[in-house]
């Protein structure tokens, strides 16, 4: 009997010895990092022998990808586990090696294994790194989905109470500063997450607003956004999820997120129109697919005739009326809902060749945008929806009421409905506003005229105030040695070139074309800044162009931190010089010798030594 009883233990030992050899987690959670958003774990296996991501990559075919033979699995107490190979498991897999250079078959899609020393397998969470580098691959908060782990608010979160409803205000000027404050719960300081503010220009400003701030190592951070009146922007974070919200001068918004990955993030709001915009974020997460041109490509690509066409965009945009009427979210956040479909209508029946040229579907009925060749798919598909002047003549129906400039939409569709004005003057007479802005950012200096016929005082002091800056940002430019602004603007485009070379004779020149708003350029200036200073005192001087699409505002803050002499052409001069290097993208370079001859041109950063190079060929 004693015998029999030990036989039976020794076997249930066994058994769980057994079971123990390996944890498998089936379609397993996990954030992935900005720059493989296309990558997805499929599974993970944790055997006692090695552990094995198993990933779908979906990417263009014929490109290639690549992992580090550096990459390493970390779990929660900082030990690193790296990569020992990337052999196929099962024949619906592909071999990989690591550090190899991986072609993306022409399905576009690849099944891989990637193989790690050992986790311990009780491990319950891990991420995935090439590197720390900033556009490695990274797999944050690798987790079995099974697993439940309960969210802990931070006490200042818990109980968060919500008003029952929250109507948009009516819009008035009332010049101030937004405040944004965002918790970020799980998050930690390797993943080097940043938070987007964006999608709008602020009245007032030429300059459209899309910043990115990095999240301080506990997870927090705040923004202040200069406002003249409530807005709706775009905020969130790359590889998370983005939303929009309503944010107001003199009033703060606060946010807190998760890290996760199921594209939830946003997990409560505190402050102004914290309702709303709790509603904003879950009607992303509800209706996002279906609020994007993504989703309406493939719906009228089938449609035969200029009727079929014309009556399809109507369905789409009966049914999102209708969809977003049966909801129980607020009365602000269902208006603002109804004016961003009320945009896509008539942006799709006003410039149906232009929308739909964007857009193609490979064979695999996956949709993807192509801007090669735009032009000319506009001008062929031009006659794919022509309208009457009856149905050209648009009556709105969301976006001329007062609360309508809070909204996005308000601000990016053009009114063709002849009572808007009457109805909504003063929303009228902001758009006015930024018209004129507009103007006085492409060199038109007397609108004196247009502000007679203007009604609205707070209107006219929005542009008196800006004008009256850009005085005073000229006459601080203007006494600078090193900068060059309106002073040759008399200059004909065709001799500007040569006018700034012959400034520099007998020294080398290296020319940057570049603008304010172009992340290439800013980048390229921030690899440059520690080589330049090992050029300190050399026969080479740096040349820095831009235009008038630069808001001088910020020009002239961003050159205070680029060493060299700062060019801001007309925009006929720029584009002049831009054509005779023949480029049409920015950043574009230029190298000159002594003798002023031209040595190099590069369009786009072509990498630090490769310039190194150049300049010293000119040096010697």
């Amino acid at each position: 009997m004693k015998k029999t009883i030990l036989t039976a233990l020794f076997c249930i030992f066994a058994l769980i010895g057994h079971a123990q050899k390996q944890v498998v987690w089936d379609k397993p959670a996990a954030l992935m990092g900005i720059s493989n958003t296309k990558f997805k774990i499929t599974k993970v296996e944790l055997k006692q022998t090695e552990t094995v991501l198993h990933i779908t990559a979906n990417y263009e075919p014929h490109s290639w990808i690549r992992f580090d033979k550096h990459s390493y699995l970390q779990t929660p107490d900082g030990k690193k586990y790296t990569i020992t190979s990337g052999l196929k498991t099962n024949e619906k897999e592909s071999d990989l090696m690591p550090d190899s250079l991986f072609w993306m078959p022409e399905s576009g899609t690849a099944k891989l294994a990637l193989h790690f020393q050992p986790v311990p397998l009780n491990t319950k969470q891990m991420d995935f790194l090439e590197s720390e580098a900033e556009n490695d691959f990274k797999f944050w908060n690798i987790c079995d989905s099974k697993s439940k782990q309960k969210l802990v608010l931070p006490d200042e979160w818990k109980n968060v109470k919500y008003a029952k409803d929250e109507t948009l205000p009516a819009a008035k000027i009332n010049k101030g500063v937004a405040t944004i404050k965002v918790k970020m719960l799980g998050y930690k300081p390797a993943m080097k997450l940043e938070f987007y503010v964006g999608g709008f220009t602020p009245l007032g400003s030429t300059e459209h607003y899309q910043k990115f701030f990095p999240f301080a190592d506990d997870g927090t951070l705040k923004i202040e956004v200069p406002l003249w009146l409530t807005r709706e922007v775009t905020v969130g974070v790359r590889g998370l999820a983005f939303s929009n919200v309503l944010i107001a001068p003199g009033q703060e918004t606060e946010i807190l997120m998760k890290v996760c990955s199921d594209n939830k993030p946003f997990v409560a709001f505190k402050g102004y129109m914290a309702k709303t915009n709790m509603d904003m974020a879950k009607a992303e997460e509800t209706f996002g697919e279906s609020m994007n041109n993504f989703y309406i490509y493939p719906i009228v690509k089938d449609c035969k005739t200029k009727e079929e066409r014309l009556q399809c965009l109507q369905d789409i945009f009966d049914k999102r009326i209708a969809a977003f009427k049966k909801t129980k979210y607020t009365t602000a956040t269902k208006d603002l809902l109804y004016m961003a479909a009320e945009e896509d209508f008539v942006e799709w029946t006003r410039h149906f060749a232009f929308n739909y040229s964007q857009f193609f579907m490979d064979e695999n009925g996956r949709v993807y945008m192509n801007h090669e060749d735009l032009e000319k798919k506009t001008e062929r598909n031009k006659d794919l929806l022509p309208l009457t002047d009856e149905e050209y003549a648009y009556t709105w129906k969301y976006l001329n009421e007062p609360g309508s400039p809070c909204s996005l939409a308000f601000w990016e569709v053009e009114f063709y409905d002849k009572n808007a004005a009457e109805k909504n003057a003063y929303n009228m007479e902001l758009r006015t506003v930024q018209t004129l802005l507009a103007l006085l950012k492409e060199g038109v200096n007397h609108i004196d005229h247009f502000l007679e016929d203007m009604k609205y005082e707070d209107c006219k002091n929005i542009l008196r105030k800006y004008q009256a800056e850009q005085k005073r940002i000229v006459e601080e430019l203007t006494s600078k040695n090193n900068v060059f602004f309106q002073k040759l603007d008399d200059v004909a485009p065709e001799n500007i070139l040569q006018t700034i070379l012959d400034k520099y004779k007998g020294k080398a020149v290296l020319i940057d074309i570049w603008a304010t708003w172009c992340g290439p350029c800013k980048a390229g200036h921030r690899i440059m800044k520690p080589w330049k200073q090992e050029l300190k005192g050399k026969n080479i001087q740096f040349v820095y162009i831009t235009s008038p699409t630069s808001p001088l505002a910020t020009w002239q803050e961003m050159i205070k931190d680029i060493d060299g002499d700062h060019y801001y052409l007309t925009k006929e001069q720029y584009n002049y010089i831009l054509n005779h290097y023949d480029s049409e993208g920015i950043p574009t370079y230029a190298i000159y010798d002594t003798d002023g001859n031209r040595t190099f041109k590069t369009i786009g950063f072509s990498g630090l030594d490769i310039f190194k190079d150049e300049v010293e060929k000119v040096l010697k």
